[in-house]
């Protein structure tokens, strides 16, 4: 997670904004550390990144009660485009967590959705990755430590 100094706002580090050692922020559209000659998504694409941000920042605390997110757009080789749409979220107590039942938690979602066309129809393909961490040391649920993950497509 880094912030963005511009927009005020903190956005996720992933290889689906990376591009060499720097990270795009969906927020400014800006590459930290500053990034000669960088990709961009289009400016129609940018448009639909930004609202996609603004709605699932909303989502995000909605659902999750709390966290950082970001979604990342970009077109892909066959006229189509790719949405990649995360969430990161601390649950313990020291985190972002409002129940306060963990003592260690995180919570990482990669939603990535391709979008393309075919023949007189548009494709779609939903790949989702969940990560979760838990670790809680209350004494009426009793102390335990798990973490797994799951991928859907």
């Amino acid at each position: 997670v880094l912030s963005d100094d511009d927009s005020g706002k903190r956005f996720i580090l992933c290889e689906y904004n990376r591009d060499a050692d720097s990270y795009r922020s969906p927020w400014s559209n800006k590459y930290h550390p500053r990034l000669e000659d960088a990709p961009y998504p289009s400016s129609k694409l940018r448009q639909l990144e930004i609202e996609a941000n603004d709605i699932f920042t909303v989502y995000c605390d909605q659902y999750y009660e709390g966290g950082i997110s970001s979604v990342y757009m970009w077109e892909d080789d066959n006229e189509g485009f790719v949405a990649c749409f995360l969430v990161k979220k601390d649950g313990s107590k020291t985190g972002q967590g409002r129940r306060g039942y963990l003592e260690e938690g995180t919570w990482d979602a990669i939603h990535v959705i391709e979008v393309g066309p075919e023949e007189e129809t548009t494709r779609y393909c939903l790949t989702s990755t969940v990560m979760l961490s838990l670790t809680t040391d209350d004494v009426s649920s009793g102390t335990f430590s798990l973490s797994g993950s799951i991928r859907r497509q």
